[in-house]
């Protein structure tokens, strides 16, 4: 009997520390986009892992509103040397669509990045829809970011999931969540000269495949000029800090040396100016074009940009 429990709890322990050892484990939301000549677009998208050594399943769920969802089962692998992973969606697509469009069941080719405590699965995807495939002249990209509590309640069944987010439909269309209102506005560790954004909530709000290597980037306001102040964090580690934004440019380069891994630019409000919130134009110049993009913050959640490399 105690040959057993002791076999019993080497066993327990094992599997413990196997646990807390796997990084994809848990919950993850950011955005899932397509990027064409005509312009951009980005539905969030949240996925639920599982994971048994290499092998990966869960769910993903990909909503643009109340009105759009898809939700797919889906297996796949990581490399844990090359940071690789590997999934693909199969079986019944459970959503709510517009008539005219078909659930796309994708395929993920990601790469799994850590900046601090912060967890990202960057990449791209591709699609079929009813044998054709989805979106096959756009530029099909993924940004996640690993996240402690799933934004959808923590059930496994599909059923329970879809009827959770209908009777939260109000909750999820204004994609709220609950911080403290007060939060002071610099944080400093260890002396005066090394800053580190504060807590807040990652939004994701852009996705972008870059070749060269070096990004410039130049910051103004958003149309009316009203004070707004920003700090700017490349990977965690300040660019800028407490800069007015106005109709004069803020410009400074990132390199991107390491083509495999994605770079996370992080705008972090500082005040809300006077016309809330904290509102800019990002203009990101790189591969011989030029993207504009509009960036929003507050006290709760900082705008998030995710720049990633797609052979």
């Amino acid at each position: 009997m105690l040959r057993k429990l002791f076999i019993c709890y080497c066993l327990f322990t094992f599997i413990s520390q196997d646990s807390n050892a796997q990084k994809l484990v848990g919950f993850w939301n950011g955005k899932i986009s397509r990027k064409t000549d005509k312009g951009y677009g980005a539905d969030n998208f949240e996925m639920h892992i599982y994971q048994i050594g290499k092998q990966l399943t869960g769910y993903t769920f990909a909503y643009s509103d109340t009105s759009r969802f898809v939700l797919y089962k889906f297996s796949g692998k990581i490399n844990k040397k090359t940071k690789v992973v590997k999934l693909e969606e199969y079986g019944y697509a459970y959503c709510l669509l517009p008539d005219t469009l078909n659930p796309c069941e994708k395929k993920f080719d990601l790469l799994y990045t850590k900046f601090d405590d912060t967890k990202y699965l960057t990449g791209k995807w591709s699609g079929i829809s009813i044998d054709t495939s989805c979106y096959p002249e756009d530029e099909l990209l993924v940004a996640l970011e690993k996240i402690d509590k799933p934004v959808f309640s923590d059930e496994f069944f599909l059923k329970k999931k879809i009827n959770h987010f209908f009777k939260n439909k109000k909750q999820y269309s204004t994609n709220k969540t609950d911080f403290a209102d007060t939060i002071p506005l610099v944080k400093k560790v260890m002396d005066s000269s090394i800053l580190i954004p504060l807590k807040r909530k990652l939004d994701i709000q852009q996705i972008l495949t870059i070749k060269d290597s070096v990004i410039k980037i130049t910051l103004y306001d958003n149309a009316q000029i009203d004070g707004d102040t920003i700090s700017v964090f490349v990977n965690k580690k300040p660019i800028l800090i407490k800069q007015r934004l106005s109709n004069k440019p803020l410009t400074f380069t990132i390199p991107f040396p390491n083509k495999g891994e994605a770079i996370e630019l992080l705008l972090q409000a500082e005040n809300l100016g006077e016309i809330p919130p904290n509102t800019g134009v990002m203009i990101v110049e790189a591969d011989g074009k030029r993207y504009e993009i509009r960036v929003q913050s507050d006290f709760k959640k900082h705008a998030v940009v995710i720049f990633t490399f797609v052979p």
